[in-house]
């Protein structure tokens, strides 16, 4: 009889452990797929091991993590890039932690920063990119467009590139990214493909593809899946 009673008890139990409330609490507590990625690289980071720790920090982005782990990710991706001298790259990693958390600031320890200070505070003040620098990129950029329209894809990649590097504005960024994306994919790297899908989706979430580039047998179906974060 007392087994029947403690079976009695344990039935509402197991069934609000089966409820959607409590699935959502354990999924609260589910690693990211790049959780451990993200932790090694961070702390490689700290360690003073750049290389090996931006490395581990771009697996994880690649992997997948939640938004505030992935600008976590970005701003120590940022951090790399401008102790190394890599300003561009330092301020296209500070957008991305921008573009994936709008309130997004350094502590005050790392706003003192001599280096990746000012180019941060120069970004969120709107100071990465002023009109007469998008005179000058622009036209890179379309360079680049019109070399990849015409099967010159190396040639291509590095006006694409170039464009990226100088500055431009986030939807011109993404459509440089897109480009890229679509070079990598000719030549099979699906890899590299992915992670400029994932750039150009990181400046333009509302990034979509032409009807005619969304049924490509190749980059078509690997698009997709970046969006849908597989």
């Amino acid at each position: 009889m007392r087994r029947i009673v403690v079976l009695a008890a344990l039935i509402p139990l197991l069934s609000a452990c089966a409820s959607q409330p409590m699935r959502d609490l354990r999924a609260m507590f589910k690693p990211s797929k790049g959780y451990y990625a993200l932790h090694l690289g961070l702390q490689q980071f700290e360690d003073g091991a750049y290389v090996d720790g931006a490395r581990n920090l771009q697996l994880a982005l690649d992997m997948g993590l939640n938004d505030a782990e992935r600008t976590e990710a970005h701003k120590y991706l940022a951090f790399t890039h401008c102790v190394a001298g890599r300003e561009a790259a330092c301020r296209e990693e500070f957008r991305r932690a921008l573009a994936s958390d709008p309130g997004f600031t350094l502590d005050e320890a790392e706003r003192g920063h001599p280096v990746w200070g000012p180019v941060f505070a120069s970004l969120k003040a709107g100071g990465a990119k002023k009109p007469a620098e998008a005179e000058r990129t622009e036209p890179v950029l379309q360079a680049g467009v019109r070399l990849y329209e015409d099967g010159a894809y190396a040639e291509s990649a590095k006006s694409l590139q170039a464009a990226i590097d100088q500055g431009l504005g986030t939807k011109e960024r993404a459509r440089a990214h897109k480009y890229l994306a679509f070079i990598h994919c000719a030549s099979s790297r699906e890899q590299l493909c992915k992670d400029e899908f994932r750039k150009a989706l990181a400046d333009d979430p509302s990034l979509d593809l032409a009807p005619a580039e969304a049924g490509h047998p190749i980059w078509g179906p690997i698009f997709r899946a970046v969006k849908a974060g597989r």
